[in-house]
C-alpha cells in the first residue's frame, strides 16, 4: 500500500482527492498549504506528492522545486494540479488541469507512480519575460480560473463519484440527475475556459506550445473522437493518406477544430452530415469543415468572429466566444480561419495553417 501526500487549500478538493486515492488502496496524508505539504513530507516520505498549484505558505511549484532540492524526496513522483497553466509546469511528472475528471485523474496517479522522465524541461521564457503589468493581470487571471474552476472540480468530481456509484446501486432517476449535473458543470467550465482564453488573446498573453506531428493523422484522430461521440452524426475525412510535417500546438488546434465541428454538429440540420477535408494550398494546409444545415446570409459572416456574437437561429445556446477565439489562436500560429455560407445551404469554415519549410 503507498502513501500519496495531497496539498490543496479548499477542503472540499482535499477530501474528495483523499476519498479517491483511498479507495485506490492507498493510504493519504493531508496537507492544507505548501509548507504543511513539504513538512509533512520530510516526516515521512511519500511515494506519490498531488498538489495544487495556488496555495498559501507555498504554491504547487514551490512545493515541487522544494522537494527536487531535497535529496531525500528529489525521487518522489509529483502530480500538480491547477486551472491555471503556472511557469514552470513541465517539471512536474504529469499535469491535469482542472476541472478534474475522475478516471483522468486515477490514471494519472498510476501513470505516475510508476514512471518518472527523465528529466525536468526547463521553463519557457516568453513566460518568464512578462511586464511588470501583465504578470499582474495574469496573476489575476489565475486566481479567477483557481476560484471558479476549483469548486467546479469539487462538484464534478463528486458527481462523477455518486455516477459511479449508481452502476453497482442502479437507480434510473439519480444516475440522470447525476448526468445533468455533469452536464451543466461542463458547461460552465466550458465558459469559464473561454472567458479565460479570450482574455488572454486580446492581452497578448497566450503562449503556444509548438511540436513539429503529423498533421494528417492529428487530424483523423481528431474526427474519429467525433464519429465516437457523435455515432449518429455520418462524418467524413478526406486528404489524411499521406503524413503532412506541421509545426502546431496540438492542444489549441484541436480547440479550434472542436469549436467548427461543434458547430457544424450543432447547425448542420436534419441531413446530420459533417465533410472534414485536407488539402495543400501555396504554403499552406487548408482543413475545411462543411455542414448542410441553415447556413447565414453572406452580411453576417464579416461579425462572426467577434467576442460575444451569436449567429441569429442559434436558440441563445453558446457564449459566443468560441468562433473568436478560434480565429485568434488560427492567427497566432501563422494562419487564418474564413468562412462561407449561404442561407439554407449551409456553411465551409476553413482552417489555414503554414507548412513546414
Amino acid at each position: 500500500m503507498s502513501l500519496v501526500l495531497i496539498a490543496e487549500d479548499e477542503d472540499a478538493m482535499l477530501d474528495i482527492f483523499a476519498q479517491i486515492i483511498e479507495d485506490m488502496g492507498h493510504r493519504t496524508l493531508r496537507a492544507h498549504n505548501g509548507e504543511e505539504a513539504l513538512l509533512l513530507a520530510r516526516t515521512q516520505t511519500p511515494d506519490l506528492v498531488v498538489s495544487d498549484h495556488m496555495m498559501p505558505r507555498r504554491t504547487g511549484m514551490d512545493l515541487l522545486r522544494a522537494i527536487r532540492a531535497d535529496t531525500g524526496l528529489r525521487e518522489v513522483p509529483f502530480l500538480l494540479l491547477s486551472a491555471a497553466r503556472p511557469q514552470g509546469l513541465e517539471e512536474a511528472d504529469a499535469f491535469l488541469g482542472k476541472p478534474v475528471d475522475l478516471e483522468t485523474f486515477e490514471s494519472a496517479v498510476r501513470r505516475v507512480m510508476r514512471v518518472r522522465p527523465p528529466e525536468a524541461v526547463a521553463p519557457e521564457a516568453s513566460l518568464a519575460a512578462m511586464s511588470p503589468g501583465g504578470t499582474m493581470r495574469e496573476e489575476m487571471l489565475n486566481w479567477v480560473a483557481h476560484e471558479i474552476k476549483t469548486p467546479l472540480s469539487a462538484a464534478r468530481l463528486n458527481a462523477q463519484v455518486l455516477l459511479r456509484k449508481q452502476t453497482a446501486q442502479p437507480d434510473d432517476a439519480d444516475a440522470k440527475y447525476a448526468e445533468a449535473i455533469l452536464r451543466q458543470l461542463d458547461r460552465m467550465d466550458s465558459l469559464v475556459t473561454s472567458i479565460l482564453d479570450a482574455a488572454r488573446l486580446s492581452d497578448g498573453k497566450m503562449v503556444l506550445h509548438q511540436e513539429p506531428g503529423d498533421f494528417a493523422s492529428f487530424l483523423h484522430a481528431v474526427v474519429q473522437e467525433w464519429r465516437e461521440l457523435q455515432p449518429q452524426v455520418d462524418f467524413s475525412l478526406e486528404g489524411t493518406e499521406q503524413p503532412l510535417p506541421l509545426i502546431f500546438d496540438p492542444e489549441r488546434v484541436r480547440n479550434i477544430l472542436n469549436n467548427l465541428l461543434s458547430n457544424a454538429v450543432k447547425y448542420g440540420g436534419e441531413r446530420r452530415r459533417v465533410e472534414v477535408g485536407l488539402s495543400l494550398s501555396p504554403g499552406l494546409a487548408v482543413v475545411h469543415v462543411r455542414d448542410w444545415g441553415q447556413g447565414m446570409a453572406a452580411s453576417e459572416i464579416p461579425n462572426i468572429f467577434g467576442r460575444f456574437h451569436r449567429a441569429p437561429g442559434s436558440g441563445g445556446n453558446g457564449h459566443g466566444l468560441g468562433l473568436y477565439i478560434a480565429s485568434a489562436l488560427a492567427r497566432l500560429h501563422g494562419g487564418s480561419l474564413s468562412a462561407k455560407s449561404n442561407l439554407g445551404e449551409g456553411s465551409t469554415f476553413s482552417l489555414r495553417l503554414p507548412r513546414v519549410g
